[in-house]
């Protein structure tokens, strides 16, 4: 090969200049020296290499691009350019060529600004992507953006514009909040209500994003024509209350934030009773805290639901059974007339260790002496107990239980003093209950001899 303009080459000084690191070009007689990456192989000849195709699925921050109006539209954040790669060289081994994609990007208005960016390492069928910060953007421009890519030894064509119009400026005014159930003044029942928005007439308002604080996060609303308003139905907690409320521009972009104050009053039923032992029917009483109440539902938490019909002056009586112990939550109910509905819930804890009683023995005295038997009763706190497990002192030992669940034993003490019963109960499923304990103490045996009696 011969490097001055207008000589002829051949292969091999090519080759050579190649693995220097260098990209060879020869247009109009002129030999012209660049820069390359890196190969991924070298198993391609010169001769063999074929550019790599046009990139495809170009995305704009993970979105289809745009070829047309209307653009899509960019808020203010970085922008992330993404598209497949493509080169049909496979050598020998089914290795492919290692790519750099070249991503473009400028405004329309302005040609000479535009920029360029690389993504390496990219191979066929590859998404490549680059990011192009936040401060390379202007506001209310449009842009357009194009990628291509090259191996070692060519640069495939560039692909078709991509295009978007950049927004970082939200609407400038926040909106007006307005509600005729909760106005701002006063207490007003912790019932759903209608709030409306208006966005004051700003032309560029499409929605609105609103949270009601300490609810169920943000949500958002379109307007009912640009710049307008919309209407939403929210169930505020009983107490203060805030919601935040922003425009929304077609971008995303928000207006400052109007914030609505106002409060609650709580229209949850009163629920006065205590539920404390498991097994033992337990009368609650009811009573309305908002008008037109017809009917309470009622459950305990993994149990049927039941209903009970309202008094004419909206109280009600309910009975509620526990079946099992632990951690139980009574949730009640309130219904009027039009089928609005306020809950209220309250939870108890319900010991799940077996109850004992005994004959003879008193639990905390001294009674009964060495060789009086005792009978030894255990009643459940828990659902299907089969069996329980006692000891008394450090003597343990089973028995099973009735179908009622419950069990006795009969005990006789060989010694006085303090003796401990601890009892578990055992369901048919292995699970064992909380302890319960059972301490008394056994009376010292009578003397044998009369005549020792009445020497002490």
């Amino acid at each position: 090969m011969s490097l001055i303009p207008g000589t002829t080459t051949s292969a091999g000084p090519v080759r050579a200049l190649l693995a220097m690191g260098l990209s060879v070009a020869v247009a109009a007689g002129t030999l012209a020296l660049t820069a390359a990456p890196a190969a991924a192989n070298d198993a391609l000849s010169v001769g063999d290499n074929q550019p790599p195709g046009v990139p495809t699925e170009l995305q704009t921050s993970g979105e289809p691009c745009t070829t047309a109006e209307p653009y899509q539209l960019w808020q203010n954040d970085d922008l992330a350019l993404s598209a497949i790669l493509h080169d049909p060289d496979v050598d020998v081994n089914g290795g492919t060529d290692r790519l750099t994609a070249t991503f473009a990007l400028w405004p329309v208005d302005e040609p000479t600004a535009r920029i360029e960016r690389f993504g390496l390492n990219g191979r066929e069928g590859d998404r490549e992507s680059i990011l192009f910060e936040r401060e390379t953007l202007t506001h209310d421009r449009v842009y357009a953006w194009q990628v291509r890519a090259a191996d070692s030894q060519a640069t495939g064509e560039w692909s078709g514009l991509c295009y978007l119009r950049t927004d970082f400026q939200g609407p400038e005014v926040a909106p007006v909040v307005t509600s005729t159930d909760f106005p701002v003044e006063g207490w007003h029942p912790a019932l759903p209500g209608q709030f409306t928005f208006d966005a004051a007439a700003t032309p560029d308002a499409v929605g609105f994003r609103y949270e009601l604080l300490g609810s169920d996060g943000v949500h958002t609303v379109p307007v009912d024509r640009p710049g307008g308003s919309a209407t939403v139905t929210l169930h505020p907690d009983e107490g203060p209350n805030t919601l935040v409320v922003r425009s929304l521009d077609a971008a995303g972009n928000g207006s400052p934030e109007a914030r609505y104050e106002f409060r609650a009053s709580d229209v949850a039923p009163i629920v006065t009773g205590r539920l404390t032992e498991v097994g033992v029917p337990t009368t609650f009483t009811v009573q309305a805290q908002m008008p037109l109440v017809v009917s309470y539902r009622f459950q305990l938490d993994g149990d049927p639901e039941q209903m009970v019909e309202a008094a004419a002056d909206g109280t009600a009586t309910l009975t509620v059974t526990a079946t099992r112990g632990g951690s139980r939550t009574l949730s009640v109910t309130s219904v009027t007339a039009d089928g609005v509905t306020a809950t209220t819930t309250s939870t108890f804890a319900l010991s799940t260790t077996p109850k004992i009683s005994a004959t003879v023995y008193r639990q905390g005295g001294t009674s009964g002496g060495p060789g009086v038997p005792g009978v030894f009763t255990f009643t459940p706190r828990q659902p299907d107990v089969v069996s329980y497990r006692y000891s008394f002192n450090t003597v343990t030992s089973t028995v099973a239980a009735a179908a009622d669940g419950t069990a006795s034993v009969t005990w006789v003490p060989t010694k006085a003093g303090l003796t401990m019963l601890t009892v578990w109960s055992i369901d048919r499923n292995g699970t064992q209950s909380a302890s319960a304990s059972f301490i008394f103490f056994v009376g010292n045996p009578p003397p044998s001899n009369p005549a020792q009696a009445g020497d002490q």
